[in-house]
């Protein structure tokens, strides 16, 4: 009970594996070692995960923390992101009643069933949550899609409700299969990078009720400058058209400055919408 070190909160080293209202047990993707944050980022624990588990229990009480209900959203960054670039959707949604977290994964260091594995360990230990929607940004709705196609014990519980997918990775895009030629490429966005070529992203499976889901196509200046560029160097930026993978009919497209869509306001109140609505329009 003695730790209290501050940390960085993890990004490309820790995943999360626990969740409970703002406190997160993490897990070195390298060692295998865990540790429990605060939700202030700062270490209480560290050893097996069951050492943590017991050391939250004890936090519980010291710091009389209130038990997390009803429904929960589920945040999933892209590739080379953090959990941080979510914060002003978190806001966003607590504001309209619902619990958030959002969710560590070290998407340069691990393939994509690295990352299936991490998040059907959270979604099984996640506590006292009756339903659960997803958003999702680029490669996190691939990891999402492989999720559910699976059957594990925690679908049998927990009740899915909606799914955001913000600029999802289109298999018919040739960019990363491109990038993966390079060894530079490879050093930085990490082994992933052999599960994104057209091939291997076309056969991850569909989500089953495409109705459930919802896909935000956000085009920043950058984007639409490059729109103008001839087909050959076109082809490797997303459109609408290319963006809508899964047979999904809920879909909008979004004009913006900024290169990052969550900080742009139209995504954030468009993404909640549809997170209470089912809709966007």
């Amino acid at each position: 009970m003695g730790y209290n070190f501050y940390t960085l909160g993890g990004s490309q080293f820790w995943e999360d594996v626990f969740y409970y209202q703002k406190w997160r047990i993490q897990r070195n993707y390298k060692t295998k070692t865990y540790r429990l944050l605060d939700n202030w980022d700062i270490r209480r624990a560290e050893g097996t995960f069951d050492n943590c588990r017991r050391a939250f229990l004890k936090y519980i009480e010291v710091f009389q923390l209130s038990r997390q209900k009803g429904h929960m959203v589920i945040l999933l960054h892209g590739l080379g992101d953090g959990k941080n670039i979510f914060k002003p959707l978190w806001r966003e949604i607590i504001k309209h009643g619902l619990s958030a977290a959002a969710i560590n994964y070290p998407s340069t260091r691990k393939r994509i069933d690295g990352h299936v594995r991490q998040l059907d360990f959270f979604m099984n230990h996640l506590e006292d949550i009756e339903e659960v929607s997803f958003v999702t940004k680029g490669i996190g709705g691939l990891i999402l899609r492989k999720l559910l196609s699976f059957d594990s014990p925690w679908r049998h519980k927990i009740k899915i409700q909606h799914i955001v997918e913000i600029n999802p990775t289109n298999p018919e895009t040739p960019l990363f299969e491109k990038m993966s030629k390079f060894r530079i490429c490879n050093y930085v966005l990490g082994p992933i990078l052999q599960d994104l070529s057209q091939k291997n992203m076309q056969i991850i499976p569909v989500f089953k009720n495409p109705e459930q889901v919802g896909i935000i196509q956000y085009n920043s200046l950058w984007t639409r400058i490059c729109q103008w560029l001839p087909q050959n160097i076109r082809q490797y930026f997303p459109n609408i058209e290319s963006s809508n993978l899964n047979g999904v009919k809920n879909t909008i497209s979004i004009n913006g400055y900024r290169c990052c869509p969550i900080k742009n306001e139209q995504v954030i109140l468009k993404c909640v919408k549809f997170l209470t609505q089912g809709k966007f329009r």
